[in-house]
C-alpha cells in the first residue's frame, strides 16, 4: 500500500525536480559552450590546459613502465639500481625526478653523485625520455640497510606517484 502524500507536497517535488533538472542541463550546456570557446571566458583557457597536464600526470601509472633489471648493494646505503624507462606518456619524463619509495611512504631521492658509482655512458643522471621513447641505466640511490616494501615512483607536482615494486635486491660481492 502506497503511503498518502498531499498534492501540494506532490507538486512542490515535482516543481523542485524540474528546477534541478533543468539547472543540471544549461549547466552542462554552459561547459559545453566554454569548452567550444575558453576565450569567452577569461582564464578557462590556462584552466583547461592546467587540467589536461593533471589528467596527463594521473595517468603516469599506466603510460610510464619501469622496469628494474637489477638492484645491488653496494655498501651499508648505497644501492644501485639498472632500470629500463618506457614512456608512453604525452609528457616528457625527467629522470632525476625518479625516487624510491619504501612501504611506509619515505621517499629517496637518487644520489647526485651517481656518475662516480656508474660510468657516464649507463647513468640516468641529467636525461630525459621523450615520448614514447625507452632509455635504460643506472641510479644510484642512499637507502639504509634493512629497508623494506621498495618500490619506483616519480615526483610530480601533484605528489610521488608509485610506478613499480623492486622484486628483487641483492649484495655485491667485494
Amino acid at each position: 500500500m502506497r503511503r498518502y502524500v498531499p498534492r501540494r507536497a506532490r507538486q512542490r517535488r515535482r516543481v523542485l525536480v524540474t528546477a534541478t533538472l533543468w539547472l543540471i542541463a544549461a549547466c552542462a550546456v554552459a561547459g559545453l559552450v566554454v569548452a567550444r570557446n575558453p576565450a569567452l571566458i577569461p582564464g578557462a583557457s590556462e584552466f583547461f590546459e592546467r587540467a589536461a597536464v593533471v589528467r596527463d600526470l594521473l595517468c603516469l601509472r599506466r603510460t610510464l613502465q619501469v622496469t628494474v633489471r637489477s638492484a645491488e648493494f653496494w655498501g651499508p646505503d648505497l644501492l644501485i639500481v639498472d632500470m629500463e624507462i618506457r614512456n608512453r606518456s604525452p609528457v616528457v619524463i625527467l629522470c632525476q625526478d625518479l625516487r624510491l619509495v619504501d612501504r611506509r611512504g619515505q621517499v629517496f631521492l637518487p644520489s647526485s653523485t651517481s656518475v662516480y658509482y656508474v660510468n657516464r655512458q649507463e647513468s640516468l643522471w641529467m636525461r630525459q625520455v621523450n615520448p614514447g621513447r625507452s632509455v635504460s641505466g643506472k641510479f644510484a640511490f642512499i637507502v639504509p640497510d634493512g629497508t623494506f616494501g621498495l618500490a619506483c615512483a616519480i615526483e610530480t607536482e601533484i605528489g610521488v606517484i608509485r610506478l613499480s615494486p623492486i622484486r628483487e635486491i641483492s649484495r655485491r660481492k667485494m
